[in-house]
């Protein structure tokens, strides 16, 4: 069986979306030499690093992740390999067809590579951000895709961003993970088995999670 992490690390000072999030920061609080066990703490809120979320993040009226039965962030799977997005460059609806469009079946999970990974902690990772055009999450929704995994920050265009592409997701009962990495590591389009468990951290909309995906 092949494994794929596709989680990105939690690190002292890493990228951001500015405010009202604190800045990161893991930090030492005992050590061997001194106390002869070794500890940390951990500063971090509900979007860093690599995160799932549901719609409780944007619609009141839905329960919060934890309530989400924990089957439900157990998936098959499907990877759409695109092409490489320059900063601010749109995902289209056809090419997600063309991707992956004659696999998917309601209630798989879909997780969409443009290789923005590799500006990870980079300036501009989160300003530049490609972003996808309403008619991509209209073909999302269309699909009954249960969880929606992409490589991006924002799903929608970072400069103008008021929640309305998330919003048609959650209303739909999809889950969101963002941003993956070292999707262009994963062999072929699939079916594989997407594992991404959420912190159980009680009246929260997302939480930091680990990633995995593996061959059916």
């Amino acid at each position: 069986m092949k494994v794929y992490d596709l989680t990105g690390p939690i690190e002292s000072g890493m990228w951001g979306y500015g405010e009202p999030f604190p800045t990161v920061k893991i930090e030492p609080i005992a050590t061997i030499e001194k106390d002869g066990f070794s500890s940390h703490s951990f500063q971090i809120h509900s979007l860093a690093g690599t995160y799932v979320e549901n719609g409780n993040h944007l619609l009141a009226e839905t329960e919060p992740i934890d309530r989400v039965p924990v089957e439900r962030f157990i998936k098959t799977a499907w990877v759409a390999q695109l092409a490489d997005k320059e900063a601010l460059e749109p995902v289209s609806a056809a090419e997600l067809e063309a991707a992956v469009g004659e696999y998917v079946k309601p209630g798989d999970a879909l997780l969409v590579s443009t290789g923005w990974d590799k500006y990870w902690n980079k300036p501009g990772y989160v300003e530049n951000n490609p972003f996808f055009l309403p008619e991509a999450m209209d073909w999302v929704v269309e699909k009954q895709i249960s969880i929606l995994g992409t490589d991006l920050t924002h799903i929608q265009d970072p400069r103008d961003d008021d929640g309305s592409l998330l919003r048609n997701l959650y209303k739909n009962d999809g889950l969101l993970i963002a941003p993956v990495i070292n999707l262009r590591n994963v062999e072929g389009s699939g079916p594989f088995t997407l594992i991404a468990l959420p912190l159980l951290i009680p009246g929260v909309n997302s939480t930091p999670c680990r990633v995995v995906l593996m061959d059916s």
